[in-house]
């Protein structure tokens, strides 16, 4: 009898044995299954992470140039404008100091509009209103308004 308890310990033993053991290997592929799960979405993550961020640089790269162009046409179309302005103001200035078209009244209110200084101004316009009518110191008037606007 002794030897059907000791063979009966024996496989009793080796029975909780058993399941202690596999209950173990399951757990610990449990816990590596887990540990892929989460390496392969930490993975999808990154990988989205990576794809937004070169989707975002791509868009802010794209708006950046469309500015730049935006901006470079604006300043070129400004530039032209101030070219035709100022083109259109010396043609207008260049009618304006003809004697034969003198209109002291316009002439004064060009000088008024002018970005010279107020005694420039000043002087200019004392010098138109002495002129008069008189033909030679209209000439000398015209002179010295187009050293002061620097037209030639």
């Amino acid at each position: 009898m002794n030897r059907n308890v000791i063979i009966a310990i024996i496989v009793i033993i080796l029975a909780i044995g058993g399941w202690y053991w596999y209950s173990g290997k399951q757990a610990a592929q449990k816990a590596a299954e887990t540990a892929a799960e989460t390496t392969k979405a930490a993975t999808e993550a990154a990988a989205d992470a990576t794809k937004a961020a070169t989707e975002a640089a791509a868009d802010a790269t794209k708006a950046a140039t469309e500015a730049a162009g935006a901006a470079t046409q604006a300043a070129t179309e400004a530039a032209g404008a101030a070219t035709e302005a100022a083109s259109g103001a010396m043609a207008d200035a260049a009618k304006l100091l003809d004697p034969a078209a003198w209109d002291a009244a316009k002439v004064t209110a060009m000088i008024d509009a002018s970005a010279l200084d107020d005694a420039t101004k000043s002087t200019i316009k004392a010098a138109i209103t002495a002129a008069g009518t008189d033909a030679a110191k209209i000439g000398e008037v015209i002179t010295q308004i187009k050293a002061a606007l620097k037209i030639q």
